[in-house]
Parts: C-alpha cells; sequence; structure tokens
C-alpha cells in the first residue's frame, strides 16, 4: 500500500529511511506548513524515530513536559526555526537520573506507536467489522479439491526442458519417417559452403549498395566537396545538414533495396536507387578478399557501368 505525507497513519513508527521521511513530511505539513523539509530536520526526527517514537507521540511531547515534571513549554519564537523548535522542545524528553549511563536515552514516548503491519491489520478487522470489507468465504469442498491439486502439480515441479526437447524431436523424425521421401539436399554439388558464400556475397553487395546511395547523394557530395577543397571539419549547420542528408539516403537505400528485392515479380519501373542496388547485387562475388577490398571492387565495376 502506497502511502502520502497526508496519509501517512500518526500511530505508526517508521521502520526505514523511507517512513521516515514520510513522518517527518506529514509532520511538517501539520506543524509548519510552507516550510520546507531540511536534511538536518529529518536527521533530527530520525533519532527519535529510531527510539520507538511515531508522529503522534512527537506532536504530544512538543506541547507537553514529561509527566512529574512542573512548568510548561514555551511557544516558538517568531525567528526560531523549526529544526531549532524541535531541539528545544524534545530536550525536555531525555533522562536525567543519574544512574542512566546510556547517552541521549529519551523517555518512553507519551502516546505508544505500533508497526506498519499491525496498523495494516488492525485497519482490515476494523473495515470488516465496519461492513466495508466482506470476510472472506471458505472454500466448497470442490475448491478445496482442486486447491490441493494445484499444490500437488507444483509440488511435482516443471517437466525437464531436455526431455521435452528431445520427445518433440522424436515426434518430428517419426512423422518424416512415416512420410518415406527422399529430399534431395538443396544446392546439392554446389560445394559444402556454396549457400553461404553465396549468400555472404549477396549481403556484402547489399552493403556495398547502401553506401553507394548516400556517396551519390547530391547533398552528400556539395558538401563533403566543399570540405575537402577549403580542407576544414563542418561547422554546426553543416553538420546537422548532413546528418539529415545521410539519413534521407539511408531511407531511400532501405526503400530501394525492398524495391530491388521485388523488382522480378512486380516487373515495376526502378527509380535510379533500386537500379543501383540490383547493379549491385547483380555483380555479387566472392573473391576471397578482405571487405574493404572487395567493397572497392564492387564499387570500381559499378561505377565503371555507369560511366559513359
Amino acid at each position: 500500500m502506497a502511502f502520502t505525507p497526508q496519509t501517512w497513519p500518526g500511530r505508526v513508527i517508521p521502520a526505514d529511511r523511507e517512513q521516515a521521511e514520510l513522518a517527518t513530511r506529514k509532520l511538517f505539513g501539520e506543524l509548519f506548513p510552507g516550510h520546507p523539509v531540511t536534511s538536518q530536520a529529518i536527521a533530527i526526527l530520525n533519532r527519535w524515530f529510531d527510539a520507538g517514537w511515531c508522529v503522534d507521540a512527537i506532536k504530544v511531547a512538543l506541547d507537553n513536559l514529561p509527566e512529574g515534571r512542573e512548568g510548561f513549554q514555551p511557544r516558538r519564537g517568531d525567528q526560531e526555526s523549526p529544526e531549532d523548535f524541535l531541539v528545544r522542545r524534545l530536550r525536555k524528553w531525555f533522562r536525567e537520573e543519574d544512574d542512566d549511563f546510556e547517552r541521549n536515552a529519551r523517555l518512553a514516548p507519551p502516546r505508544a506507536g505500533q508497526s506498519l503491519d499491525m496498523h495494516l491489520r488492525l485497519k482490515r478487522q476494523q473495515q470488516i467489522n465496519d461492513g466495508l470489507v466482506s470476510r472472506p468465504r471458505r472454500l466448497t469442498e470442490a475448491g478445496q479439491q482442486a486447491r490441493r491439486q494445484v499444490r500437488e502439480r507444483a509440488g511435482k515441479g516443471r517437466p525437464d526442458p531436455i526431455a521435452r526437447a528431445r520427445a518433440r524431436d522424436a515426434r518430428v523424425q517419426q512423422a518424416l519417417d512415416a512420410l518415406a521421401v527422399d529430399v534431395p539436399p538443396a544446392h546439392a554439388g554446389e560445394g559444402e559452403n556454396a549457400p553461404d558464400d553465396r549468400r555472404d556475397s549477396q549481403l556484402v553487395a547489399a552493403y556495398a549498395a547502401r553506401t553507394a546511395t548516400v556517396r551519390h547523394d547530391p547533398t552528400v557530395r556539395r558538401i563533403l566537396a566543399r570540405l575537402t577543397e577549403e580542407r576544414r571539419r563542418p561547422n554546426a549547420q553543416e553538420t546537422i545538414i548532413l546528418r539529415r542528408a545521410v539519413r534521407a539516403a539511408q531511407q531511400r537505400a532501405s526503400l530501394g533495396t525492398l524495391a530491388a528485392a521485388t523488382a522480378d515479380a512486380t516487373n515495376e519501373v526502378l527509380n535510379p536507387d533500386a537500379q543501383r542496388i540490383l547493379t549491385y547485387l547483380d555483380h555479387a562475388l566472392n573473391s576471397g578478399l578482405t571487405l574493404d577490398q572487395t567493397l572497392a571492387l564492387m564499387h570500381t565495376q559499378v561505377d565503371t557501368l555507369d560511366t559513359p
């Protein structure tokens, strides 16, 4: 259950720093409205919360003296800060016996507190007594039997995943054996690594085509030519324009790749970007060279075709 400083129960003793901060903010909201909750105030009240005091007990102690002591608590001064006020008022609630060797020993709180769990249980019981919450109904015989079955299944644990995988593979193999059809392996006679080599070369060609699309973009070429001629780095405005141009070229390359992949099925007229990508795919090769060397070779071949 989530609490706010306004809804924090005044009789609950904070059990951790988060609850102590909620209690401190509740106290400040009631006694010092408008004043910020400082780390000094949190540190002062944390020591009292650690000693078993709650917000209601601190409020009573601020207005009263311990039992058996005469006098009264002086009012808060106009220039007195909330932190000084807390220290001055709560100082009266330290023990003063000569035989007490415990440093900073505090008296028993003037109002007993309770834990958060106890507060929630009492609140729940009060809601049940007031008819706000219905009492939990007892399970029927069928419900109790279902509970026992669920507990038995949970106690057995889940099946071994390896055993499930082996059983699934066995069922698949039985289904294949029942078909009794000999299916020749794909790409038979092309060598052991032929499919992988062809796929790798196509991936390299597609990558080369996308980089070429960016490289041939007019805006990119114009900015790079200017920077090369002036031998300088791009300024902030040129960097923004260059990034936008590269991003737009990458998007066109993605659309061109899709159009080139479906060119045979749709018979549509390809735009220049898609045609360039299709040309690169047609020149996919497995040269055994490094990636940079393969890219340079493909760029040279395609650029030679584009040159009149």
